[in-house]
């Protein structure tokens, strides 16, 4: 371990701060625990439209305009831009960096173009699951030879792996996504404003077809029938946002509150405030950062029963499975552990000794192997090349 050289590495994603989710959480803290293994690390992303970035420093190059567009029953970003092409063909060509690490889908965009031009071992990192693919349907050959230019195929979960094998078969490493152990923990503070006696219920996600919050909404008329001092906190916004709560009925909207906008450093804090953290995802979910959020916060959590839950979530071990896109049977699963001490205490208590495995710590030491490796056999091939002409 000691003798092996410094990397020079370059992340890849259309998707980064100040722009939420999965993908953005795991190139930051990729970031911070490679840099702090004292590796130079890098970030190529696409400037956000409508969002200011402040005081992110040198490292991360910005190239382009991110725009969002609609894609797996939520919304994803693609960057473009005339000068693109050649900005960040002179990063490559000035930086010469040892890994280019690109996370997202092979799309038309940042991810593409940065492999056609770079010639140092090109690492990708699938996040997303999904049934099917209409663009790796319609472009799967020309896609190909880009995937030939990959020298290492991480998949942060079996079911990432499953969507995108089909298409692209090869060679793929299950490193799953982490979990940052200091900021989730169950020793920070409840949120004052919440701490009134009555029971609090938690979402956190984007409002979109696929994190199933019309469910929730749903469920709530049958949880209040039970419980008359619950409330269902919402952490988090998205297009769909007005239309979903048209379906509110009069009996729950008085039990939901709408947390639009959370600051980053507040997060925490609102999974500690939580009795019960609460995933209705119908699908499309390849692991769940959030799951493993609440479990280092010790909170007990009722999530849907999809394949991408289940690689998190052995059902009453740690958290509740329900069936998905059933109201009725999330109210239940909800009723049933409020109602349980000793099953929210087992919940509590085998999340937390479960997320101790998914530390940023352990996951970054994982990838820096996966590097090495990746590297060394990337010159043993070139070194094999090379004596066949000779």
């Amino acid at each position: 371990m000691a003798d092996r050289k410094k990397l020079k590495i370059l992340m890849v994603s259309d998707m980064y701060y100040p722009l939420p989710g999965g993908i953005s959480e795991h190139i930051h803290h990729l970031y911070i625990e490679m840099k702090r293994k004292g590796h130079t690390v890098h970030i190529l992303t696409g400037n956000p439209l409508f969002k200011s970035v402040k005081n992110e420093g040198g490292d991360v190059k910005r190239v382009g305009h991110s725009i969002s567009i609609p894609a797996n029953k939520s919304f994803t970003q693609i960057s473009l831009g005339l000068k693109m092409i050649f900005d960040v063909k002179n990063l490559l060509d000035r930086e010469k960096y040892d890994i280019v690490h690109i996370h997202g889908a092979l799309a038309p965009t940042l991810p593409l173009i940065t492999l056609f031009f770079s010639n140092s071992t090109n690492i990708i990192t699938f996040h997303a699951a999904f049934d099917r693919s209409i663009g790796y349907e319609a472009l799967r050959s020309p896609l190909k030879k880009f995937f030939e230019r990959i020298d290492g195929v991480i998949a942060v979960s079996n079911e990432a792996k499953r969507s995108v094998y089909r298409y692209f078969p090869g060679d793929y490493t299950i490193i799953p996504n982490g979990v940052d152990l200091k900021r989730f923990s169950p020793l920070n503070p409840k949120l004052e404003n919440y701490i009134d006696g009555r029971i609090n219920l938690l979402f956190v996600g984007r409002q979109d077809p696929r994190k199933g919050i019309k469910f929730l909404y749903k469920a709530m008329d049958y949880i209040v029938d039970e419980i008359t001092d619950v409330r269902l906190i919402v952490v988090g916004k998205g297009f769909l946002k007005k239309y979903y709560e048209l379906s509110i009925s009069d009996k729950a909207k008085n039990h939901i509150i709408f947390e639009d906008y959370v600051d980053w450093s507040l997060l925490p804090l609102y999974y500690n405030t939580a009795n019960i953290f609460v995933s209705p995802a119908t699908g499309g979910e390849s692991f769940g950062i959030i799951l493993l959020e609440a479990m280092a916060s010790g909170t007990p959590i009722v999530a849907s029963n999809i394949r991408g839950y289940r690689q998190v979530i052995k059902h009453k071990y740690n958290g509740y499975l329900v069936k998905p896109k059933d109201p009725k049977e999330l109210a239940y699963g909800i009723i049933e552990v409020l109602k349980n001490r000793e099953l929210r205490e087992q919940l509590k208590n085998n999340g937390l000794e479960f997320v101790k495995r998914f530390s940023w710590e352990n996951v970054s030491n994982e990838i820096l192997d996966f590097y090495y490796r990746k590297i060394e056999e990337k010159s043993k091939n070139k070194e094999n090349r090379l004596r066949k002409w000779f």
